[in-house]
């Protein structure tokens, strides 16, 4: 795990944290296959087609560790996740783009899960929302997934903002994933144009998936997304400033101490009921409950998933 996610862990429930040293979920869920599929993407060197990258990244990680899904169509929603990963890929890392590139880690033990621009001289973290708000925007800029990153590099960040929509039955439900096609000149929309009569979202327009229109181009996807005004919407940048000397100082003290407590536990913490529900079930909820180390059933021990 990233120093991050530890100390996010470890904020929240310091039993997770302990056991998130050395355990993942063999499944992931929807949206950790979209991280890893981004991350693929935006990182390749070799190859140019960005989004069959992300979205190959997502089958390979369906077929290898399986997906997390309430849905019973699992193969329908990693092809899902799989075109929805392309599109998006392709909206972040444009053409001829050089790759993003891991941070060194540092002497601190600070193992960075953000990534620098091709300049060197710009963190970038990608977060994925089912929707926006005040609160969801300053929970983010304050998280160590973004100023805990910051301070410990020194560096300004980039946040690349994603709003995938709502989930059901396996699918998200935004611009990325449906349109609407016109019945007669099949013409691609997803909004009416504004202060026109002549056009209308009537009951005739098609409404379709991304994942059952192959021959709609992923650029002609992302230009009338462009066009009909929703792409903002749904993929916008957050700049966050490094602090003043004070500030940074204070961050990196604070994170030293908390990763020294962690380090040094040797012992099960107790548990933390009050956050094994909310706001985001703990993966390690059922094990915890019944009394259990995680295993081999459900998790896989961190270096054999090839992960640091």
């Amino acid at each position: 795990m990233s120093t991050a996610s530890l100390l996010s862990a470890y904020e929240q429930c310091q039993r997770r944290a302990y056991w998130g040293r050395d355990w993942e979920r063999i499944r992931l869920d929807g949206t950790q296959m979209l991280q890893a599929a981004i991350a693929a993407a935006v990182t390749e060197a070799e190859r140019t087609d960005f989004g069959e990258v992300a979205g190959e990244e997502i089958m390979q990680l369906a077929k290898d560790r399986g997906m997390q899904t309430n849905s019973h169509q699992i193969y329908d929603s990693a092809v899902h996740h799989s075109c929805l990963a392309d599109i998006t890929s392709s909206a972040i890392r444009k053409p001829g783009e050089e790759p993003w590139t891991r941070p060194e880690p540092l002497s601190t033990g600070w193992t960075s899960g953000a990534f620098l621009d091709p300049s060197g001289t710009r963190l970038r973290r990608v977060v994925l929302a089912s929707s926006w708000s005040d609160d969801r925007h300053y929970s983010e800029i304050r998280s160590w997934y973004s100023l805990g990153e910051v301070a410990a590099y020194e560096m300004p960040m980039q946040q690349v903002v994603l709003i995938l929509g709502v989930q059901r039955d396996g699918r998200r439900h935004s611009p990325w994933t449906k349109g609407l096609l016109h019945p007669t000149n099949h013409k691609l929309r997803f909004r009416k144009v504004k202060h026109t009569t002549t056009e209308d979202f009537r009951d005739t327009w098609e409404r379709i998936w991304r994942e059952d229109r192959a021959e709609i181009d992923r650029m002609v996807w992302l230009q009338t997304m462009l066009d009909d005004d929703v792409l903002r919407d749904v993929c916008f940048k957050v700049e966050i400033p490094v602090p003043g000397k004070v500030e940074l100082q204070r961050l990196r003290d604070m994170a030293a101490r908390k990763l020294e407590r962690l380090a040094g536990m040797t012992e099960l913490p107790d548990q933390q009921l009050s956050t094994c529900d909310f706001p985001i079930p703990c993966v390690y909820q059922r094990e915890c409950h019944a009394g259990m180390e995680p295993g081999k059933e459900r998790f896989v021990r961190i270096e054999a998933a090839g992960r640091t």
